[in-house]
């Protein structure tokens, strides 16, 4: 019999996190055989691969699968090919998940479940620092209702469970070769779905550490999300969405055009040539964007003026920050 739930976890150089990830996955109150663990070694360079296979001895149900590196997408691409659940949840290698929670997550889905939304919380320094609680839903809601009404710009993979043949039949595979991929699949992903659940407590823990994608800002991290926002532009103008859905995503492309440049500026990169296109691409299409703030009208007719007068902004910031 199939299990009900596929565990995929990508790993890549993640030994000093990659234990703590597993035992969590098996610190839970349901048996072993509802589950699945699937470790996908995207060529780990460090001891990763040795930890996995040591980590089977304990708990032999383990899914161990090596391949040449392709990034977190390949990886994940890689893990649901080889899952054999009815659903499936993507697992990031340095984060954990709450002890004894399957039990409570098996329940809530059923057969009908297209996604599932789940609460995280945030940990820093060996503590946690904010939780993201969804609100309850008293029935299923649509993946458009859930992307206009819940998300708040948290696309984070791991927050999502997904009916594996919701994933399959509809295509819906990660864009590989690229940073920050979560904010290009969900919103291609919500637009299918017609059945979401959320639930309303924290199950899983995101770690925030210094050596993450998150924190290590490069020329790439800002050409990538410009690639993405460009990706988006294209869902906008598709006649698959609806109006609502174009207004939430709209806000999405601003909320990220903005803090891409914000990002760029504390990072010393510059604007890539990519970006400065996708800003064209905004200004001109007023249909969309004609109801932005002041602060996006300037983003967007002014990027250059707006990203020295941010840099120098942030630069004021930190120096009154280090001298309280």
């Amino acid at each position: 019999m199939a299990p009900k739930l596929s565990i995929v976890i990508p790993v890549y150089n993640v030994a000093p996190y990659l234990k703590k990830c597993v035992v969590s996955c098996f610190n839970q109150n349901v048996t072993e055989d509802l589950y699945e663990v699937i470790l996908v070694n995207d060529g780990s360079t460090d001891n990763s691969l040795e930890i996995s296979e040591e980590l089977k001895i304990t708990y032999p149900k383990i899914q161990i699968v090596s391949q040449k590196n392709k990034g977190l997408s390949g990886a994940r691409n890689t893990g649901l090919k080889h899952a054999i659940g009815e659903f499936v949840w993507f697992v990031d290698s340095d984060d954990w998940i709450k002890d004894n929670c399957l039990g409570d997550i098996l329940k809530k889905l059923n057969a009908n479940t297209d996604i599932l939304w789940l609460g995280h919380d945030v940990w820093h320094h060996g503590k946690s620092v904010k939780s993201y609680i969804p609100e309850q839903t008293s029935s299923a809601i649509t993946g458009e209702a859930l992307f206009s009404n819940h998300l708040d710009n948290l696309f984070y993979i791991w927050k999502f469970i997904y009916n594996r043949n919701f994933l399959n039949s509809n295509s819906l595979l990660f864009l590989e070769g690229i940073l920050y991929e979560d904010l290009e699949f969900t919103p291609r992903a919500l637009i299918k779905a017609s059945k979401c659940y959320t639930m309303p407590d924290v199950y899983y823990h995101y770690l925030v550490r210094e050596g993450s994608i998150a924190n290590n800002i490069k020329s790439k991290n800002i050409e990538h999300r410009f690639y993405i926002l460009n990706k988006l532009i294209d869902l906008l103008n598709t006649k698959e969405i609806s109006k609502s859905y174009a207004t939430t995503l709209s806000r999405v492309i601003t909320h990220t055009t903005e803090g891409t440049i914000n990002l760029a500026a504390r990072a010393d990169v510059k604007i890539p040539e990519n970006g400065t296109k996708v800003i064209s691409r905004i200004k001109e299409s007023d249909n969309y964007f004609s109801h932005v703030s002041f602060k996006f009208k300037l983003i967007i007719t002014s990027p250059k003026f707006y990203y020295k007068a941010y840099k120098v902004s942030h630069a004021i910031y930190k120096l009154l920050i280090s001298k309280t």
